[in-house]
């Protein structure tokens, strides 16, 4: 199994449980005003390629809606796992896409190759981005996902796409260190769902860019635009 192929499992597996966490939302905020949700918005999450507004718009939150949810533990939690689930698809896929690339470039199909990729390191963010800038001369630092929204309402503003997969990093490192994420505070469905869209976003960018750059060595804008960038650096 390719790389975006390992990846595009583990996103329809988190999409799974963002799902579920759209579906509890709609009842808790419904239940507040004495009613059940629409049944063909919750039929349209479960059977369809859907998720409601709450994951996407501010305006869908009311403000008595807001106080429930910053209150609601249960969906806290929930939203943390997302973050959490949606930083171990990305590491999977940097690592699985270093190794593609590192024997490609090796040319070289010999035990030694498979043996040495087993000794790096792939413990962080950090360690995978110095393998691919030492190994592979890719700055993934450098490679940005232009013009991505994210509703004021959310908490998701990162500067950059690099600030992006670090906030999300060290969110699943708090996460999974303490059980809770202090730094980026989820409280809608939204500070889960944009991070997440985020890194879909960007990983289908930078696979389909670099592959073009890797194996055909076409340069596509994106990867002019990186370039340039890294020259910057320099």
């Amino acid at each position: 199994m390719t790389a975006i192929d390992k990846f595009r499992e583990l996103e329809q597996g988190i999409l799974k449980i963002i799902k579920a966490a759209d579906i509890y939302a709609l009842y808790l905020i419904e239940n507040i005003k004495g009613r059940r949700p629409n049944d063909e918005i919750i039929k349209s999450i479960m059977f369809d390629n859907k998720v409601s507004s709450l994951n996407l718009f501010g305006w869908a939150y009311e403000s008595t809606a807001m106080t429930t949810l910053k209150n609601d533990i249960h969906l806290k939690h929930i939203g943390q796992q997302i973050l959490l689930l949606t930083y171990t698809a990305l590491e999977s896929y940097l690592i699985n896409k270093f190794k593609e690339y590192y024997k490609y470039l090796i040319d070289n199909d010999s035990p030694l190759i498979e043996k040495t990729l087993n000794r790096l390191p792939f413990r962080s963010l950090g360690e995978i981005k110095k393998h691919y800038n030492n190994l592979l001369n890719i700055h993934i630092a450098s490679f940005e996902l232009n013009n991505y929204y994210s509703d004021d309402k959310s908490n998701f503003h990162p500067s950059d796409s690099w600030s992006a997969l670090r906030m999300i990093s060290e969110s699943r490192n708090q996460i999974a260190h303490t059980g809770d994420s202090s730094d980026y505070k989820v409280i809608t469905l939204m500070d889960s769902w944009y991070p997440f869209d985020f890194v879909r976003r960007w990983v289908t960018s930078f696979d389909i860019n670099f592959d073009l750059l890797i194996y055909e060595n076409r340069e596509t804008p994106s990867i002019k635009d990186y370039i340039k960038r890294v020259k910057k650096q320099k």
